[in-house]
């Protein structure tokens, strides 16, 4: 009883509310927490005094309440004025998804079938027919010597200048017919040894003002296989009108005026220059029987078993004119000293020249036919020593 009696004497007091916002607020509250309107005091109804805990404990929330809504309010200050200067935002950090790739069908294009184009064969290049060679008579030739000596019949020589008679004199110049390519026997071909391949050359005669580098650009070749096939020295520029080059033939023939294109059988023809005859030089004079008087020229290239170099030496003997024919491989000849002219010999000149032949014919007397031009002759001579 005593209980039910304390609490019928506590005062009932109705709820209090916000006049602007109608927000229910505490008994003893002054400013409205939601609208921030200050609140009209009541009239209190005496109660008992309150302990001073809970009075502090609402002072911390009004005060943490007011921080609260001062940083709400700072930061929509804030937010505003930088929405009004144009400030970006920085951009919220999204998740970043992978798609799945799916693989997508490739599409191959049907090949187009282009038309083969037809081949047109390249026509083989057609030899040039070599020029006739001129050679003037010397001292003591006959028809039958020239014959023999450029392996054709005296008839043939006859026909080829028009001559009616035998009589020549020295000095006349003839004309010698070209040799007529021949193939030789056909090679019984050893299966032990390799086949040999024979490349074509064509022979240039030198003309004023040409260099080895436009000759070499005229024949589509290289300037240093120009040198290797005219023996020429490595990196030489060197060279002078009337000189006849090899040119080796590794592309189609062109056409030239002084070229001569020399036949690719197994036997090969004219496929030599004319050796360069070095020493002695042309005009030179030598004095008694015990001069020392060496012929030299200058090689040609690599000849083959049964090629030699053919020396022609005219000399004077107390019968007239004598030619002696010598078949070496070496480069150089000296003259022997029994081959002296007499002493009371008017004309003590004499002449020399080289060609390569092959030997056609083997024996004792065995036969030769020239496979090279034929240079001109050059001379000296060889006088008695004065007394």
């Amino acid at each position: 009883m005593e209980t039910e009696d304390i609490l019928q004497t506590l005062p009932k007091r109705p709820a209090r509310h916000c006049p602007v916002c109608g927000a229910r607020v505490a008994e003893e509250a002054k400013i409205c927490l939601m609208c921030g309107a200050i609140l009209e005091e009541e009239t209190k109804v005496e109660a008992p005094p309150p302990s001073a805990a809970p009075q502090r404990m609402k002072v911390v929330q009004i005060v943490i309440m007011v921080v609260v809504a001062v940083i709400i309010l700072g930061g929509s200050v804030m937010l505003g004025l930088r929405l009004t200067q144009g400030d970006p935002i920085a951009p919220v950090e999204l998740p970043t998804f992978t798609p799945t790739q799916t693989s997508v069908p490739t599409f191959t294009p049907t090949p187009t079938r282009t038309a083969t184009p037809t081949l047109t064969p390249t026509p083989p290049p057609t030899p040039t027919p070599l020029p006739p060679q001129t050679y003037t008579v010397q001292p003591g030739d006959t028809l039958l010597d020239i014959a023999f000596e450029f392996n054709i019949t005296v008839e043939e020589l006859k026909a080829f200048n028009n001559l009616e008679s035998d009589d020549i004199g020295a000095g006349d110049s003839l004309r010698i017919p070209p040799p007529t390519p021949t193939p030789g026997p056909t090679p019984t071909l050893d299966p032990g040894e390799p086949t040999a391949t024979y490349a074509p050359y064509l022979l240039h005669t030198v003309r004023s003002g040409e260099t080895l580098s436009t000759i070499a650009e005229h024949y589509g070749v290289r300037v240093a296989d120009i040198r290797a096939a005219s023996d020429l020295p490595e990196d030489t520029e060197t060279i002078r009108p009337d000189q006849v080059l090899v040119i080796p033939q590794y592309t189609p023939t062109p056409q030239a005026d002084t070229a001569a294109i020399v036949s690719s059988a197994p036997t090969p023809v004219l496929n030599y220059a004319a050796p360069e005859m070095l020493y002695p030089p042309d005009e030179a004079t030598f004095a008694g029987p015990d001069a020392n008087i060496i012929l030299q020229w200058a090689s040609t290239g690599i000849l083959t078993d049964k090629e030699f170099y053919k020396l022609e030496f005219i000399v004077p003997t107390a019968e007239g004119k004598t030619t002696i024919n010598v078949y070496q491989r070496s480069t150089a000849w000296r003259v022997p000293e029994d081959l002296f002219p007499p002493d009371d010999s008017e004309d003590r000149a004499c002449a020399w020249r080289v060609s390569v032949v092959r030997q056609v014919t083997s024996g004792s007397d065995p036969t030769y036919k020239v496979i090279s031009l034929t240079g001109r002759r050059r001379t000296f001579v060889w006088n008695v020593v004065a007394p």
